[in-house]
């Protein structure tokens, strides 16, 4: 089938205007402006942020809503979350390739998985995410496993592609999954670089104090804790804006008690909630972005950095290889004390002209991204085969 001027149904969790979630609505979002511009396309989605049990303001429930040409969404309300409902969507999209984001959620990934296989439906795609990495993994491990065992067992996969966005995901899919069907197209990420912005950014604040940015969920797999650990120990003045929000109530006291513990040097500040609009702001406020999370299959928060030239301090587990020997950042073994200390030590000491360096470093990695990648015909081909 030729994919143009057809329907595309995509199952997803969370959705814009909800930010919550981080980089999966992003990349949904960005998924959906990409294949709408000569498909219609239908998102069905919660209408609640994640972590929220309070509907979207303003957003009409349980209809299809355009919130751009081809772009249509429908949130759903829990009352209308049910069997029924999803069931009938299924059948609505029998004939229409179906995108299914993510694998564990019960009623956006395994209910539509289920019956797109009753329907058989032409094309299902389980975009998967990160979801199968080992840090992903580590989370509520039993259940996750249990399911995986049981989607194997029964072959809820047989009729599926799987979207893997590089080779190291597509090795963990084969790793936990076997022989299927997978298929690598890149993440989209945000398509805003403005180059000018560089010359006009100080290094430092005027108490020289160098920024930090931690831009991400206060989540054992995001680390937080052990960047809490480094800054214990630094004496030089450093500012450290924390964004992101927590579910886990044992580990965000753990959290706070790290924040209460930093020296006099290290002024700190924790916004919990911030949209996704507002994220550009911060980082014309900061030097350098510290997230050695234990894994990320793509890694929005990090792109975002490279594309406002902010170079990174990150894990060693994230597809954003050789960023050192091209200026845009250090990886880092992410539970690493030392190693961590000595990559903000290193920032810290530059001068504001080889800070420049580094700038154009990040900036040019996330230009090179976009030149080098057709989205567009990455992701029909595997629609359209």
């Amino acid at each position: 089938m030729k994919l143009n001027n057809h329907t595309i149904y995509i199952f997803s969790d969370w959705y814009v205007p909800g930010f919550k979630a981080g980089g999966p609505i992003q990349s949904v979002y960005n998924l959906a402006t990409l294949l709408s511009k000569t498909n219609n396309v239908k998102i069905i989605t919660r209408n609640t942020d994640y972590g929220n049990t309070n509907a979207f303001q303003d957003i009409q429930s349980d209809e299809w809503i355009t919130i751009a040409p081809q772009h249509n969404v429908l949130y759903l309300s829990a009352k209308n979350t049910s069997i029924k409902t999803i069931k009938s969507i299924c059948l609505e999209a029998k004939n229409s390739p179906v995108i299914i984001n993510g694998i564990f959620s019960f009623w956006f990934s395994i209910l539509p998985l289920f019956y797109t296989n009753t329907y058989n439906c032409h094309k299902i795609i389980v975009a998967v995410r990160g979801m199968l990495h080992k840090s992903a993994l580590s989370v509520k491990p039993i259940k996750k496993h249990i399911f995986l065992a049981f989607a194997r067992g029964f072959g809820l996969y047989k009729k599926s592609t799987f979207l893997a966005t590089s080779e190291i995901e597509k090795n963990e899919i084969e790793k936990i999954l076997g022989k299927v069907n997978i298929k690598i197209a890149p993440n989209i990420p945000i398509s805003t670089i403005d180059i000018n912005e560089i010359e006009s950014k100080s290094f430092k604040n005027s108490d020289n104090e160098l920024r930090l940015l931690f831009l991400g969920r206060i989540a054992p797999e995001k680390n937080p804790l052990t960047v809490l650990q480094v800054l214990q120990v630094i004496k030089y003045p450093v500012s450290i804006t924390f964004i992101g929000s927590s579910i886990d109530s044992n580990y965000q006291m753990q959290f706070e008690d790290g924040l209460k513990k930093l020296p006099s040097n290290v002024k700190h500040t924790w916004i919990k909630e911030l949209p996704h609009q507002e994220i550009t702001t911060i980082f014309k406020q900061t030097d350098v972005m510290v997230l050695p999370s234990l894994g990320e299959n793509f890694g929005h928060a990090i792109f975002e950095s490279f594309a406002n030239a902010v170079p990174v301090i990150i894990g060693n587990n994230t597809p954003w290889r050789d960023i050192e020997q091209n200026n845009g950042g250090i990886e880092v073994k992410p539970n690493d004390i030392e190693v961590i200390f000595t990559a903000i030590s290193l920032f810290n000491n530059m001068t504001n002209q080889s800070y420049k360096i580094w700038q154009l470093g990040a900036l040019n990695i996330a230009q090179s991204y976009f030149e080098h990648t057709n989205f567009e015909t990455a992701y029909t081909s595997i629609l359209e085969n």
